[in-house]
């Protein structure tokens, strides 16, 4: 069975991805933001994908049918992370950092 939770821990991408959300809806989450454009290292129909896969699991959502802003090359005001996204990203980084100790005792 296909676990979104697991996908985001074992994707880079996908989790850089939903950081960046996460960072700017953190302190509102209520307030749309700019689409990423740009990711290092991943073409830009892979990040379209990447952010198909955070609207398909509720973890952004999408308003681009009525963005206050134009601004040329840019996607204004159109995306922002749920509160389900938040969560998400804040215990997958919890088990991120937790298996980052476990490697290091590992080591030692």
């Amino acid at each position: 069975m296909f676990d979104e939770f697991e996908r985001l821990c074992e994707t880079k991408s996908l989790f850089c991805l939903l950081g960046h959300y996460a960072d700017r809806g953190a302190k509102d989450r209520e307030t749309w933001q700019d689409r990423v454009m740009s990711l290092d290292g991943i073409a830009p129909k892979e990040l379209s994908r990447l952010h198909g896969e955070l609207i398909a699991y509720g973890w952004v959502e999408q308003n681009t049918g009525t963005t206050p802003v134009l601004k040329p090359g840019v996607a204004a005001c159109c995306y922002r992370i749920t509160s389900a996204g938040l969560k998400t990203f804040k215990l997958a980084k919890k088990q991120q950092a937790g298996m980052r100790e476990l490697e290091e005792v590992a080591v030692e």
